[in-house]
């Protein structure tokens, strides 16, 4: 029965001992708690740097449509085909991946500034529609000119509510509506050149 006795007294100091070096030992519990705050930490940075990338995006895109309407608004500007609308904003836009493939433009003649209605871009199932008018209308003429692009974006995340289209991407838009000047090219330039 000594034995015995022994043997349980030695294990239950063996056990102590092992129980007092895992109690001391906090070399894992940085680890620890970062893996249950890197994950959340992680996510909202890229959240914030997405939404960011998005919001320079359209901004961007903006501007571009924005100086190039100005072109067509003033007369003096070559754009005649909607492609040469496309590559005149692209050339301005500063950063835009794939831009020739990715834009598409509508320009619009309307009779005047209330009659303006932004029709929906999108297919029935929520995908950008493949053509739009395109006009440029002449002297004094009411025009909208809409630039949509499709953004890819990097985090594709189902309900994080930056994507608007069927694919996950985020359709982003610029807008510009003016009154053509009235005065063609050859008379807008002085006379006595």
């Amino acid at each position: 029965m000594k034995q015995v006795t022994n043997f349980l007294t030695n294990k239950f100091l063996r056990f102590t001992k092992l129980s007092k070096l895992f109690k001391e030992n906090e070399d894992g519990t940085v680890a620890v708690e970062f893996g249950f705050i890197g994950l959340p930490f992680f996510l909202l940075v890229f959240g914030i740097l997405e939404v960011a990338m998005v919001f320079y995006a359209e901004i961007n895109l903006n501007h571009a449509t924005n100086e190039t309407a100005r072109k067509i608004r003033t007369l003096q500007s070559d754009i005649k085909t909607s492609s040469d609308f496309v590559q005149d904003v692209c050339n301005t836009i500063v950063f835009f991946p794939d831009c020739m493939s990715k834009i598409r433009i509508e320009v619009r003649v309307h009779d005047d500034f209330e009659a303006i209605d932004k029709t929906n871009p999108f297919k029935d199932d929520g995908d950008l529609q493949d053509s739009f008018i395109f006009n440029l209308g002449g002297p004094g003429s009411v025009i909208t000119v809409r630039t949509f692009a499709e953004w890819d974006l990097f985090a594709k995340l189902p309900d994080f509510g930056l994507s608007n289209m069927s694919n996950g991407n985020r359709l982003i838009e610029g807008f510009a509506a003016f009154r053509n000047e009235p005065l063609g090219i050859s008379s807008a330039t002085p006379s006595g050149t």
